[in-house]
């Protein structure tokens, strides 16, 4: 069972960072706002590289 505060932080609109799988083009969107879109150069659906959220640690 999630926490409260766990479940509002998810309904925010969250940075990703994708890629291409084909050609490593990278696009920052944000989640659960934006689609995945597709690669404007290969035409193929773009995966997700990285989670921006804060407090990362090296």
């Amino acid at each position: 069972m999630k926490s409260t505060g766990e479940t509002k932080m998810r309904q925010k609109n969250e940075p990703i960072e994708i890629k291409c799988p084909k050609c490593n083009h990278t696009e920052i969107i944000y989640l659960p706002k934006e689609d995945f879109p597709k690669c404007p150069d290969c035409k193929i659906e773009m995966v997700i590289k990285e989670l921006l959220d804060e407090g990362k640690s090296c």
